[in-house]
């Protein structure tokens, strides 16, 4: 009897790039090269001897029927297995021993990784780290740091400010600049097995050393972009810094892959998606939205499949049900995809990240124009939030299923409508630790509700992920100048 290994990220990215070409011929992302593939099956290799004592596990949220449950009120500060994450640092020898075999770099250990001069201080206190630096010129050096001790066990409750768990630090530069702390939570609850977290670190290592890695970090915050995608964060803590650090290619005669653009991807998703739209139906949402809301009220209740509700002046567009189970967060219906960010909110108090979140100042510091029926929320508010350019712009009903209210949880739940370009239910909460530490984390579940979101699915991901990182930095208060 034999069986057959499960294809590695790279294969389901080759896969993934080949179907999004035949499904839109103006896709552009291009196919892994050879050389990288090699390099990569290269390292899978080193792993099956580096990793053989740290085996990987699936997503403990994964049902027996393919859907996920939600997380779970006990998950969330929680790590019942701090020890698996070891499994980073196996991935990460398996990256040094290919890199130095290769003759493209020589390996240091650094004992004390926080003794190293860092350009800006990393989240998490490294410990033990290996500084590879590349032979040819041009090229940037890579930090791999342990966040932990090599014999530390780990901590099984993670609201202290000394837990620990055993994960990675990537720099690159020199000084080197923190690019990825992996885990970047370490939670049960944000769990979503070993598969995502080595193909985090195996993207953010290829990158470098491909030389399609570029950071830019200021007092506003920091951007990264790599052939991969590109991302930004809010200001950390420490003290502001000025510097752009731009890989090089390791190898000699090696072609890096093209590093996305720095506009802004999202603006140009909304913009494609909208462009799927009919154009008579884009016009007609155009003309409707610049008039005034009690004449746009009249006309859009004349529009076939519509039917609205003027409340304080506004008009919002409603239908008696929500468009996914209102218990998908709890139990994730098959075909839905699941989504669970968190970060910590940094110069803002809970109290002021709690209003913030209760009137829609969330949705407006993330980007979206938002026309409520109550601010701050209630249950059974109804929104419209709009997205995108104008007149290209899209709008997403929804209506407020739930609001919580604790003293250390705050926040609101909200289902999709009838015309929102997704299915599903998505809640909004900040929280406070008992160490006064205040994180704001979102939950979600959704598919494609619309014809051109199932047809754009590669860039309603893409955008889906970015408004994700807006909305996590969007608390945070930069540091005075």
């Amino acid at each position: 009897m034999t069986s057959t290994a499960a294809p590695t990220w790279w294969e389901d990215h080759q896969a993934f790039l080949r179907e999004a070409a035949a499904a839109d011929p103006s896709y552009e992302d291009p196919l892994l090269s050879d050389d990288i593939l090699a390099l990569l099956d290269e390292v899978e290799g080193e792993f099956a001897e580096t990793g053989a004592g740290t085996p990987g596990w699936e997503d403990p949220h994964l049902r027996a029927d393919g859907g996920t449950r939600g997380s779970r009120d006990e998950e969330y500060s929680r790590c019942l297995e701090p020890g698996k994450y070891r499994i980073l640092w196996t991935r990460a020898e398996a990256w040094i021993r290919v890199l130095t075999a290769r003759g493209w770099a020589e390996a240091v250990s650094v004992e004390d990784g926080g003794q190293l001069e860092w350009a800006s201080p990393p989240f998490v206190s490294p410990h033990r780290a290996t500084v590879l630096h590349p032979l040819r010129r041009d090229a940037e050096p890579l930090v791999l740091a342990r966040t932990a001790p090599d014999d530390a066990t780990g901590s099984t409750d993670l609201r202290g400010e000394d837990a620990e768990v055993p994960g990675l630090v990537v720099g690159f530069g020199d000084p080197p600049l923190p690019v990825n702390t992996t885990p970047d939570c370490g939670c049960d609850a944000c769990d979503s097995g070993s598969g995502d977290l080595l193909e985090d670190l195996d993207r953010t290592i290829l990158s470098i050393v491909d030389g399609s890695f570029e950071v830019v970090a200021t007092a506003e915050g920091t951007s990264r972009r790599t052939s991969f995608g590109a991302e930004e964060d809010g200001p950390g803590g420490g003290d502001p810094v000025s510097v752009r650090v731009t890989a090089g290619p390791w190898a000699e005669g090696w072609i890096p892959r093209p590093m996305r653009a720095t506009s802004d991807p999202l603006e140009s998703a909304w913009a494609d998606e909208m462009l799927r739209e009919a154009w008579p139906t884009r016009l007609l949402d155009a003309v409707i939205h610049a008039l005034p809301p009690p004449c746009a009220a009249r006309i859009d209740r004349l529009r076939p499949g519509h039917s609205v509700s003027v409340t304080s002046s506004l008009y919002i567009r409603y239908a008696p049900e929500t468009t996914a189970p209102l218990d998908a967060l709890e139990t994730v219906p098959a075909g839905y995809r699941r989504l669970h960010r968190s970060a910590v909110v940094t110069g803002t108090s809970f109290e002021e990240a709690a209003t913030a979140v209760l009137t829609w100042t969330l949705q407006h510091r993330a980007g979206m124009g938002v026309i409520a029926s109550q601010s701050p929320v209630e249950v059974g508010t109804e929104a419209r939030l709009r997205l995108g350019i104008a007149p290209f712009t899209i709008t997403a009903p929804c209506r407020v299923l739930q609001v919580i209210d604790e003293p250390d949880r705050q926040g609101f739940t909200y289902g999709t409508l009838p015309g929102h370009p997704e299915s599903g239910i998505e809640q909004f909460t900040v929280t406070r630790t008992a160490t006064g530490l205040v994180r704001v984390h979102l939950d979600a579940v959704s598919r494609p509700a619309t014809w051109y979101a199932r047809f754009g699915a590669p860039i309603t991901r893409i955008a889906q992920e970015i408004a994700t990182r807006r909305y996590l930095r969007a608390l945070s208060t930069p540091p005075a100048r």
